[in-house]
């Protein structure tokens, strides 16, 4: 609504009323008001997709292994017949399900690749408990034994490299390289 303030020359001046500009200002608000709660909302939505990354990262991190002392190799006649590994879980991380199935065991050389060498039917590699309470999780204060004993071992020749990556079902990934040495021994320490 418009009111007639004054008319001097032949000049009509008009003015708002008080109502309309309160109806003008209460648009502005409102539509602040929602531009604010579309960016609250946004940075809410932001805020808790951060924490569910940051808490599949802590998990990915709280389940480890970690070697336990040397890897031994084992050779007849020339040929490369086994390879041990010890493992045990890290400090202050969650149990390792060691099972077959949920624990993928990798095997590599410059001659051979085996992406899952501990498979349910095959007994080239046994994974056992040497301390602990005799379930089937890798635990704190545990030993557990990983021997390979495949058949692209028999290909090694001295000084060639390997490498085995052994990764449990959540956490991270433990891998073993190392390079045989320039002369086979009937049980080689390759620390």
């Amino acid at each position: 609504m418009r009111i007639e303030v004054n008319k001097k020359n032949g000049i009509n001046r008009k003015a708002l009323t008080g109502l309309e500009t309160a109806i003008i200002l209460i648009a502005f608000v409102v539509v602040a008001a929602a531009f604010a709660f579309a960016v609250l909302n946004m940075g809410f939505f932001t805020t808790q997709k951060s924490g569910e990354v940051m808490q599949a990262g802590l998990e990915e991190t709280l389940s480890g292994i970690e070697p336990a002392g040397s890897v031994i190799v084992r050779s007849s006649n020339g040929d490369v017949e086994s390879i041990t590994i010890y493992i045990k879980s890290a400090v202050g991380k969650h149990p390792v399900d060691m099972r077959d199935g949920k624990l993928v065991i990798s095997y590599r050389d410059p001659y051979n690749f085996n992406p899952n060498i501990y498979t349910a039917n095959g007994t080239d590699v046994t994974v056992r408990q040497l301390t602990g309470d005799g379930d089937t999780a890798l635990e704190y204060a545990e030993l557990w034994e990983i021997t390979i004993e495949i058949t692209e071992l028999e290909d090694l020749n001295p000084n060639d490299p390997f490498s085995i990556e052994i990764k449990p079902p959540q956490g991270s990934v433990l891998k073993v390289e190392k390079r045989l040495p320039p002369v086979f021994d009937a049980v080689m320490d390759l620390g």
